[in-house]
């Protein structure tokens, strides 16, 4: 089995196995290595596993994906010690090293029931061969401690969290034949999560009633290396016909200290596959994650069965509407159009229009990280910071500057918003663009009739929230009569369709290619080609387009 390890970035100094044959690398939650920095896309890179070989493939990503310093533009095949980079994020991937095959006595491949060994000799052979396969190493624990619980973190479905434990447990435990996620209901036990390490035996696997009993009244952790032998147990029938030899158990217990409401089970089959006490600690550990993550999303789901809720989201959406403007600005000879459509009932992203002295227009749109009531409420602060740091600071660049500051100031440490910033001046004709971490704005020129990007993507600065006291940069152009400017939120690039493909800009730009040049033109074609991109399929992120030009 192959792994990476990361040299620099979010996970700096860990590592991380490539289980599976499709791995992605990328910022959503769901993927299988997550990347949680803003410059990462949703889905960023894939690993494929493709008959032993690696190969890695970049998902048309913004930033790109590199291989020895060399950008990947089809399939590479990925070699011993290469050096991938994805944004800030340098790893180095490493093959599988092939291990002494264990002795054929000690195989379990379920075939033969084999003599009990009378020797030592078994023993000496398992310290040291079967240890390299069985143990996983303490960087790769602590590795998985903390990709598990940045994902548990994200999910609030019980039906995806308790699987995702279940998937990193048998990743590190490699001893493990199965794995149980047993809860207990109105005093009845009920296995929730049920996985064994051949495929297919998940419906006949069965679970020792006593031991699990044991750990729910008790509260405390179990470990015994050989449970058909432990007088704790008393022989117990239920422990022979699971045939369970080594075997481990962790309570979850919730916030109060009450007690346990489920239990964490992993057992082997094999008499030499073996838990320690050090594995024992590493499962307390997962364990109490769960239980946690367990609560908040019981907690989640009663919040939103509340009968109140669908009527508090309609008066959320109400007033976020509050915040985007009630009509667009009018300046002689320019047109302006906007398009706003959140995956919720209330959304993250943002734009503004925000008359100035001069008589100039500030022209703001935004993405906020993630969807629901947290982005909603972060993307109202932002609409009125935006509009003070505007009307108070002549230069974008600087009040783009005070901005972020505003969002440091608040110490919202695990969000930040992108944002495209322009400042319009409709009596020359001038446009001053600044960027922090969002797509370039697209400006049409009519006399070339061709599109163009308003800033260079290495001109963007950081998005809001993320890094204090950097400098913004801005660039400033002309606009001929005919040219228009379009901005867009990552809702409409990542927007997907049944067969799970993004639109991309290429969508965006043949689109265009295709419909008036006109600001009101152009939103409504994107709107509808979204729309038939993604016809069937679930909204995905918010939706947000804002296009002005010069008649």
């Amino acid at each position: 089995m192959a792994l990476v390890k990361f040299i620099k970035g979010a996970n700096e100094n860990t590592t991380k196995e490539l289980v599976g044959d499709r791995i992605v690398f990328g910022r959503n939650a769901d993927c299988n290595v997550v990347l949680n920095v803003p410059a990462v896309s949703r889905e960023h890179a894939v690993v494929r596993k493709i008959q032993g070989k690696y190969y890695i493939e970049d998902l048309k990503s913004r930033n790109g994906t590199f291989v020895n310093n060399k950008e990947v533009t089809t399939r590479t095949l990925l070699k011993d010690a290469d050096k991938i980079k994805i944004c800030d994020n340098l790893m180095a991937f490493y093959e599988a090293v092939a291990l002494t095959p264990l002795p054929e006595e000690m195989r379990s491949d379920g075939a033969v029931e084999q003599d009990e060994p009378d020797s030592s000799t078994v023993e000496a052979t398992l310290n040291q061969s079967s240890k390299q396969v069985l143990e996983a190493q303490p960087a790769e624990k602590l590795a998985m401690l903390l990709a598990l619980g940045a994902e548990l973190s994200q999910i609030f479905n019980l039906e995806l969290l308790l699987p995702t434990i279940v998937d990193h447990l048998f990743a590190v435990f490699r001893q493990a034949d199965r794995v149980f996620v047993i809860m207990s209901e109105d005093g009845k036990l009920i296995p929730r999560v049920t996985k064994t390490r051949r495929q297919g035996e998940e419906e006949k696997a069965n679970f020792s009633r006593k031991i699990i009993n044991r750990c729910i009244e008790t509260g405390e952790s179990l470990l015994s290396e050989d449970a058909s032998a432990d007088k704790r147990f008393d022989l117990s029938q239920s422990i022979a016909d699971c045939r369970i030899r080594s075997v481990m158990c962790a309570p979850m217990i919730g916030r109060s200290g009450a007690k346990a409401f489920g239990v964490i089970q992993l057992d082997t089959q094999d008499r030499f596959k073996k838990f320690t006490q050090e594995d024992l600690k590493l499962l307390l550990s997962v364990a109490g994650q769960a239980a946690i993550a367990v609560e908040s999303a019981r907690m989640h789901q009663t919040i939103i069965d509340r009968a109140g809720l669908e009527r508090d989201l309609k008066l959320a959406k109400q007033v976020q509407n509050s915040f985007l403007p009630k009509r667009a600005p009018q300046p002689v000879g320019y047109e302006f159009a906007a398009h706003y459509e959140a995956a919720q009932e209330v959304g993250g992203d943002y734009y503004d229009f925000i008359p100035l002295p001069g008589p100039r227009f500030g022209i703001m749109l935004g993405d906020v990280a993630g969807k629901g009531v947290p982005a909603a409420l972060l993307m109202a602060k932002v609409s009125s910071d935006a509009r003070f740091c505007m009307l108070t600071e002549p230069d974008l660049a600087i009040a783009v500057g005070k901005l972020n500051e505003h969002m440091q100031e608040a110490g919202l440490l695990d969000r930040f918003v992108t944002l495209g910033a322009g400042l319009l001046d409709p009596v020359n004709h001038q446009v001053t663009f600044c960027n922090a971490g969002h797509m370039p704005p697209l400006i049409y020129r009519k006399a070339t009739d061709s599109f163009e990007e308003g800033i260079a993507r290495d001109q963007s600065g950081f998005p809001l929230g993320v890094a204090e006291g950097i400098p913004y940069e801005s660039v400033n152009t002309t606009l001929a009569p005919g040219d228009a400017v379009l901005l867009f939120t990552d809702g409409i690039t990542e927007a997907k369709n049944k067969s799970d493909t993004e639109f991309q800009l290429q969508g965006v730009l043949t689109t265009l290619k295709g419909c008036a040049k006109t600001p009101k033109a152009m939103v409504e074609s994107l709107v509808a080609a979204i729309r038939e991109h993604a016809r069937g399929c679930k909204q995905h992120d918010d939706i947000t387009i804002v296009a002005f030009g010069r008649q």
